[in-house]
């Protein structure tokens, strides 16, 4: 497994996201690899940050235009309220 490989696989390696053979191919490709190895554990510090921050609320300017491209993907006109799917 090449370094570029090693990259694309890291997040779902810790998530825990990868098929067994992923997982050792990864393990086996880190313990020979310094760079790798240091790629992981900045990767996981990071995402071990995120997890113990406080999450922020988006601005409204963002959630505005969010609803604005989704109810223009989903063509809805603009400012028109998005009704909600019938159950039934």
């Amino acid at each position: 497994m090449e370094c570029a490989d090693v990259y694309k696989w890291l997040q779902a390696y810790l998530d825990a996201s990868v098929t067994a053979e992923q997982e050792r191919a990864v393990e086996a490709h880190i313990r020979a690899c310094l760079e790798c190895r240091r790629k992981l554990v900045e990767l996981a510090r990071a995402v071990n940050a995120l997890e113990r921050s406080e999450p922020l609320p988006p601005r409204a300017e963002f959630t505005r235009r969010l609803y604005e491209a989704l109810q223009k993907e989903a063509g809805v006109p603009v400012g028109d309220p998005v009704r909600k799917p019938r159950r039934g």
